[in-house]
């Protein structure tokens, strides 16, 4: 499905290089050792939306492995280590899919990335069915791990700028919890907005299932076009890894860190994981107990210093409402 209406290039780029270097690991010899023994592996079959096979589709995993999908779209990635890893897969005209693989749980499965038709976008494109799902992953949750420690109230909202190392630019995303339903499925929202242009945003609406493992519905409106509901199919999100209490504990680095951000002056305890081999991800996560999710920002960067990306906490509130009349 295709737009009239332009969304800006700017966001879109800087949200496809936080994706990009996420995946940019450092391949020691010691891993490319280790990623040579087949010891967990999964199928990938790819298919766009009527689900045909896609032949061709470029596989990149997290642990550095790349393959394509044979004339069947399936195509098969193996790991040399357990834990969790990213996967993205490409195909020209088509958006990407992201998702999480945990080893050795997921060993032998077979997982479906369902491409969709990529929309226009100021002279690049785009795919629009699976934004939401994207920014949620890679802005909220940094190597499938969760970013909220504490849990969001029915109105609360969080505004956060993202950037990257290699990107000036900022981009503003918001997030909300806008209502949860008496069956335990929740509304969420999103919104983007580009700071060097106020007539440029995009927001979506979401319900998602239960425990927010799965989206259930999707709603979305781009610039000045009007909201539309989107089709929702299954496999189009995977919830991120929530830190246990004692993993948080024993990541403790420094404690009364203050955290100067536009809304004011915090304290926050550093955490600090080693997420893979010279990655590091670093969460200030705030003592102010008022503050939706608890966490003031989040990096990751190489252990030689180099910053792959940053988000930041801008604003927060307890007011957020429905924009697209969803429910």
């Amino acid at each position: 499905m295709k737009t009239s209406n332009y969304f800006t290039c700017k966001a879109i780029l800087l949200v496809t290089t936080v994706l990009l270097a996420s995946l940019n690991l450092s391949c020691t010899s010691e891993t490319r050792l280790l990623n040579k023994v087949p010891v967990n592996s999964v199928n990938i079959k790819v298919v766009d939306q009527n689900d045909n096979p896609i032949s061709g589709a470029q596989i990149e995993a997290s642990n550095g492995r790349q393959t394509t999908t044979d004339a069947n779209g399936k195509a098969n990635v193996r790991f040399g280590s357990v834990g969790i890893h990213s996967i993205t897969v490409l195909a020209d005209n088509h958006m990407p899919n992201n998702f999480i693989v945990t080893m050795p749980t997921d060993r032998g499965d077979t997982i479906t990335a369902r491409l969709a038709d990529p929309i226009e976008f100021t002279g690049i494109t785009f795919g629009s069915a699976n934004l939401y799902p994207l920014m949620f992953n890679y802005m909220f949750s940094s190597y499938g791990y969760g970013l909220e420690i504490n849990d969001y109230q029915a109105g609360q909202w969080t505004s956060w700028a993202i950037n990257t190392g290699e990107n000036e630019d900022t981009m503003i995303m918001s997030k909300a919890f806008l209502k949860e339903l008496d069956n335990g499925q929740q509304w969420w929202q999103i919104e983007i907005k580009d700071v060097n242009d106020e007539g440029s945003n995009y927001i979506a609406e979401v319900l998602f299932a239960k425990n927010r493992d799965s989206i259930v519905r999707y709603r979305e409106k781009i610039g000045d076009n009007e909201a539309q509901e989107k089709p929702v199919s299954k496999g189009w999100y995977t919830s991120p890894t929530e830190l246990t209490k004692e993993s948080q504990e024993g990541a403790l680095s420094k404690q009364n860190v203050e955290v100067i951000i536009p809304k004011g002056t915090f304290m926050a305890n550093l955490l600090k994981y080693g997420v893979a081999p010279e990655i590091s991800l670093n969460i200030w996560k705030a003592k102010d107990k008022a503050i939706p999710g608890s966490v003031l920002k989040y990096e990751t960067s190489s252990t030689d210093g180099e910053l792959m990306y940053r988000s930041t906490l801008q604003d927060f509130g307890n007011d957020a409402s429905t924009k697209l009349n969803s429910y």
